[in-house]
């Protein structure tokens, strides 16, 4: 009977060690400043079933922004360029749906639309250090709020700017950091998220705005205020990004 306990518990001991490995965190920050929307709590991707997809674009590593791009938080785009990449099958049914699927937040509604690499694409991979050009369909005007979640559950939120038409825009995802990624942003509503995992050794992370001429924009002008929330310590730090930079 005791060799049967002491099992069960060393079964639940290597159980509980594997969650704390997997790289996903029982919680997501939510906490914002500067004005920024508050927004909702993500869904771990492994709670929507979501995998890392196989079909790595390899040629996302040599994909980067342009000079004009990295000197824009986001620029204007069209329809036409915003599905130019994706494949045939992706324009109607496809079989692989996986990579396609709108995960909305609480409520069942979004009024803006988020893709990754191509539209209408929510769920990808790449390699670390890659850069994926992100596709906005905004239904409104307004500022725009830029969220993303790191893979330890760390909020990072940008101020992007204002648009005042509604329509398509580009942004791009810089790779910084292994792990599930979750992207989303407002703009008079909320968009869908679009998930992100990054392939690449673990355990560290790399500063994906390295320039050492940066200097501070206030918001709301150029990039603005950047927040980081840990939520294992409950502290937000607040920095600026330079608008030389990208991501």
């Amino acid at each position: 009977m005791r060799r049967t306990l002491l099992f069960a518990l060393f079964v639940i001991s290597v159980m509980l060690l594997c969650g704390a490995s997997s790289g996903v965190p029982n919680d997501y920050a939510t906490s914002t400043s500067g004005g920024a929307p508050k927004p909702t709590t993500p869904t771990p991707p492994d709670q929507l079933g979501i995998q890392a997809p196989t079909d790595i674009d390899m040629t996302a590593s040599s994909q980067a922004p342009s000079t004009r791009e990295r000197s824009q938080n986001f620029m204007m785009a069209d329809q036409s360029s915003a599905y130019a990449a994706a494949p045939q099958v992706a324009m109607g049914a496809t079989s692989n749906k996986a990579v396609y699927q709108m995960i909305l937040p609480p409520g069942g509604t979004a009024s803006n639309s988020l893709y990754v690499s191509y539209a209408p694409r929510t769920v990808a991979s790449c390699n670390l250090y890659a850069n994926l050009p992100l596709w906005m369909n905004t239904k409104g005007r307004g500022n725009i709020w830029f969220y993303e979640w790191y893979p330890n559950g760390m909020l990072d939120t940008q101020y992007a700017g204002n648009v005042y038409y509604p329509g398509w825009y580009k942004r791009w995802f810089f790779a910084d950091t292994p792990g599930w990624h979750i992207l989303q942003y407002y703009c008079g509503g909320w968009s869908n998220y679009a998930y992100i995992y990054v392939n690449g050794p673990g355990g560290y992370w790399v500063n994906p705005y390295p320039s050492s001429y940066s200097s501070p924009n206030p918001y709301p002008y150029s990039q603005g205020q950047v927040t980081y929330t840990f939520p294992s310590t409950g502290h937000t730090y607040y920095s600026y990004k330079s608008s030389t930079t990208y991501g």
